[in-house]
């Protein structure tokens, strides 16, 4: 067995373990609305406030993760990604029209839907990031998740939902929806190119680690790196500070889930060793592997 496969095992099997801990009886499902939370909801205006619940009775699903409503604001479920439609000349990926239908039939139960704006706001496109409730107060994201048809995401500091990793988890295990497709296979970091992009898993053995004033690249090998803060690791449970701490990375294989993101590089950057892909990630949840070495040394 490859050390990729060996490590991806270990990788499913530890997300799932963590995803358990402290559960009641092992498994807790995700929390709706309360009776109160739904009639004490407001109307959806243009200045939603994090923290309050909003009522909405117009929408139309684009996707298994974004909406569009009457006035014409757009919505990003802000806590899973599902694969993509058809778009640009791009083929339609494995599953993404089944979220689509999925989500659609689950809110149009009700005539209403539930939404509650995410920390972050918006994304880089303009869209409201938001938790959506159908008209029964459910999370329409762990539906999705639960079926296998959603990856869960951590698109800002304050991370998913935990009940939500716990219902991936238990989709994996059952190898639902994109858990059973090529898709959410682990990409070879070092082979990757710049024809391969969007959101994936991939990992790789660390080969090099550099820096910038706030972010740490962490090379996989080939032109790919992963990008983390460094208030991130410094705050998490691994305290790294220093590049000397964080090259105990070295040699060891981590795995991540993300965007892959090319970027045009200079002469000057790559005689340097910069890294023409990025995989962005503000939250370590993101690293679905973390090094075992560096764990077995805190």
């Amino acid at each position: 067995m490859s050390p990729l496969k060996y490590i991806t095992r270990i990788s499913l099997a530890c997300l799932y373990a963590i995803a358990l801990l402290g559960a009641p009886n092992g498994y807790a499902q995700c929390l709706g609305l309360s009776q109160g939370q739904m009639a004490q909801a407001l109307s959806w205006s243009g200045n939603p406030v994090v923290g309050d619940t909003y009522k909405v009775k117009r929408w139309y699903v684009q996707d298994g993760d974004s909406l569009s409503l009457a006035n014409g604001h757009r919505l990003r479920l802000g806590q899973i990604n599902t694969t993509e439609m058809a778009s640009k000349g791009r083929p339609e990926q494995a599953y993404a029209q089944q979220g689509k239908d999925q989500l659609t039939q689950k809110l149009h139960q009700q005539d209403a839907i539930y939404l509650q704006l995410l920390p972050e706001v918006k994304d880089h496109y303009g869209r409201w990031l938001v938790k959506l409730y159908d008209g029964a107060g459910q999370s329409a994201e762990a539906f999705l998740v639960a079926q296998g048809l959603a990856y869960v995401i951590n698109m800002n500091r304050q991370g998913a939902e935990r009940c939500l990793w716990q219902e991936e988890g238990a989709a994996r295990i059952q190898n639902l929806g994109i858990w059973q497709a090529p898709i959410s296979r682990v990409h070879n970091a070092a082979i990757l190119n710049a024809n391969q992009g969007g959101f994936m898993r991939m990992g790789g053995t660390v080969t090099d680690i550099s820096e910038s004033q706030r972010h740490w690249y962490i090379g996989l090998g080939g032109k790919v790196a992963v990008k983390i803060p460094k208030d991130v690791l410094a705050t998490s449970r691994f305290r790294i500070n220093t590049p000397k701490q964080l090259e105990r990375w070295i040699g060891q294989t981590v795995v991540a889930r993300g965007w892959l993101a090319w970027r045009k590089l200079s002469k000057k950057q790559r005689e340097k060793g910069f890294k023409a892909g990025v995989m962005s990630i503000d939250h370590l949840r993101m690293l679905e592997q973390p090094p075992v070495q560096s764990l077995l040394k805190e």
